[in-house]
């Protein structure tokens, strides 16, 4: 059953993908890194988080869903909001590559990059409103979109602090990472349904805000881990003086570390992670509280067609 179900995932992000490459974009210079980018789309959590819950309300399909479903599109809409973040963040972090192809800032220059990003976020915006099933539902997308400005704003403001707290690096997280992993949930639920089950949906909410959670601390978790190759560049975060759970762990249990932190420095800070390994440990064990939360948010609620995302930190 679990094969059959991951086979038919399997079948509806296919669709997505076919959606997203059929996206094009009117401003004729910028055609092709506008394809690109798009085309760049990874694994597409997000939009099989969608997909996931649309299908919750359906018991046993077994059909794939059409390309012109409005829970392809959204899905594929989830996923232009994603990107157009990514984009952004890689001017702001001055990041040569992204998924091994070149950023389009280092090929257009920033100005061009941030552009092209704010246009794949209009074009997310369009298309959840053409498919809109209430003002509700665009309340949510574009507050959802605030939070993770806002997020991104919060971890901004706390660069090179090392008095930043635990509440506060959850609260950043929450928004900058979390906020979307619920809205993909929520927005599959809205889709996939006329009149979504009253238990679904609050389980949706929780189990996307608790899984983002998870998600964004196994990633600033994985920085650290030099010897896995990733495909991401390491220590990026500490050399940013962005100072994530693991580092935070570490400023609140041992005045020392700040001292060393302050040197900038993040090969030392490094040797001071993996001379005390209960730091990394405690991190790995609050995702795994995230993890718990989120599996407690389905207990209950209506059977998902095919297993979440499996996060093992």
């Amino acid at each position: 059953m679990m094969h059959e179900q991951k086979a038919l995932l399997d079948a509806d992000l296919q669709q997505v993908v076919k959606r997203l490459n059929s996206e094009e974009t009117s401003v004729e210079p910028y055609r092709e890194d506008y394809r690109r980018l798009l085309k760049n789309h990874g694994k597409m959590i997000r939009a099989s988080l969608l997909l996931i819950f649309a299908r919750a309300h359906e018991g046993s399909p077994s059909q794939p869903l059409a390309f012109e479903s409005p829970v392809v599109t959204g899905a594929a809409a989830i996923e232009m909001l994603h990107l157009a973040t990514l984009v952004h963040d890689d001017v702001l972090d001055e990041a040569n590559t992204r998924r091994g192809e070149p950023t389009v800032h280092t090929i257009r220059g920033n100005k061009a990059a941030i552009y092209l990003g704010d246009l794949i976020l209009s074009r997310y915006m369009e298309i959840m409103a053409e498919i809109a099933p209430s003002t509700d539902f665009i309340r949510e997308q574009a507050g959802t979109v605030c939070e993770i400005v806002g997020g991104e704003l919060l971890q901004e403001s706390a660069r090179g602090n090392t008095s930043v707290t635990r509440a506060y690096y959850e609260r950043a997280i929450g928004g900058k990472t979390a906020a979307l992993f619920r809205l993909a949930c929520t927005t599959g639920v809205k889709l996939g349904a006329d009149s979504p089950s009253p238990e679904l949906l609050p389980a949706a909410h929780d189990f996307g805000q608790h899984l983002g959670m998870a998600f964004q601390i196994i990633d600033d978790i994985g920085d650290f881990d030099v010897a896995h190759d990733s495909g991401k560049p390491k220590l990026e975060d500490i050399r940013d003086q962005i100072y994530t759970l693991p580092v935070i762990l570490g400023l609140e249990s041992d005045p020392s570390f700040q001292p060393i932190v302050e040197l900038h420095d993040p090969l030392r800070v490094l040797d001071y992670l993996q001379a005390h390994p209960q730091l990394i440990e405690a991190a790995k064990d609050a995702a795994r509280q995230e993890i718990t939360q989120a599996q407690q948010a389905l207990e209950g609620a209506p059977s998902t067609p095919a297993s979440p995302p499996s996060l093992r930190p």
